[in-house]
């Protein structure tokens, strides 16, 4: 249990905007969870099935994996490393002589090893060191980590000279959660350990050797449909986070009920206007749910 700010050291304040089970320290912005969830990922947590819904929005999948992509920059990669790959479905589509994925579940390896990526275990990853990549990529996952700083470490050890890190990571000082609280998508308490705001990411790059070259907060992939999961979930009054278990590949008891039907035909057709008003208004004022960072190294390891 982490009882103080990993920045400046100070007694966090006792709760994150009313959120009890919380710490948050408000001069850095950083917020983590007091009780660290057991999290376990089972043989069959990635299926390597999907149902008919995912199938139908799989062109918008690969619309976003796409777009991932282009935070690198042109150009085919030597080597491109993917931390928290799941089943391998973005490094997939990555143009590199060689993928590598990191991933906790053993399903999710053993997927991405039949398509002919290099599988790694969280384990073997924090050990590795020279692997010389041109990018490391960390799509929604240090917020998962009990020790993000490690993982950043380990990324930079494993760096080319002129290697970049890109990092998707939910905003907690965003409109989208300042309005919908517990019921944010990207709040999480079951997964998510940590959740940080510009200022904290900031600080925690500047620890870990990184100078960012750029942050994007107009992500349609994570903000756009963060805002309208959260939207359904506060009209609705459930957590659940229906639609996004609805269409996600291999995902267990998806159904919906009559109510939560009827919340995501509203958001999606009537009150759409709403939603993307809301996905606007948070990335021009940068306060959008999610951010996408692109940095690298500014100093070598020893």
């Amino acid at each position: 249990m982490i009882l103080s700010c990993i920045f400046c050291k100070q007694k966090p304040s006792a709760s994150l905007y009313g959120l009890k089970s919380y710490w948050h320290c408000k001069t850095c912005d950083v917020a983590w969870i007091k009780k660290i969830p057991k999290v376990e990922y089972s043989d069959t947590y990635y299926k390597g099935t999907s149902s008919f819904a995912s199938r139908l929005f799989a062109p918008i999948g690969k619309m976003f994996y796409n777009i991932r992509g282009k935070y690198a920059g042109g150009g085919k990669k030597k080597i491109w490393m993917d931390i928290g790959a799941g089943d391998g479905g973005f490094l997939s589509s990555v143009k590199a002589k060689r993928r590598i994925g990191v991933e906790v579940s053993s399903s999710g390896r053993k997927i991405m090893s039949s398509a002919g990526i290099d599988a790694l275990t969280d384990k073997q990853f924090l050990k590795a060191k020279g692997l010389e990549s041109d990018v490391v990529s960390f799509w929604h996952m240090l917020e998962h980590v009990e020790k993000p700083w490690e993982y950043l470490d380990t990324a930079k050890r494993n760096l080319k000279k002129n290697g970049q890190i890109i990092i998707g990571i939910p905003n907690i000082d965003s409109f989208e959660f300042k309005f919908t609280k517990q019921y944010w998508f990207h709040l999480q308490p079951q997964f998510h350990l940590w959740h940080f705001s510009p200022k904290s990411l900031q600080k925690l790059l500047e620890k870990t050797g990184y100078t960012i070259k750029s942050v994007d907060y107009w992500s349609l992939e994570h903000h756009l449909t963060g805002v309208l999961q959260s939207f359904i979930n506060k009209t609705s009054g459930s957590k659940e986070n229906v639609l996004h278990k609805f269409i996600k590949r291999g995902t267990e008891n998806s159904t919906m009920k009559a109510k939560d039907i009827l919340w995501v035909l509203f958001w999606m057709t009537i009150g759409s206007p709403v939603i993307i008003s809301f996905w606007v208004m948070g990335a021009l004022f940068r306060k959008s749910g999610t951010m996408i960072i692109v940095a690298t190294p500014y100093k070598s390891t020893k």
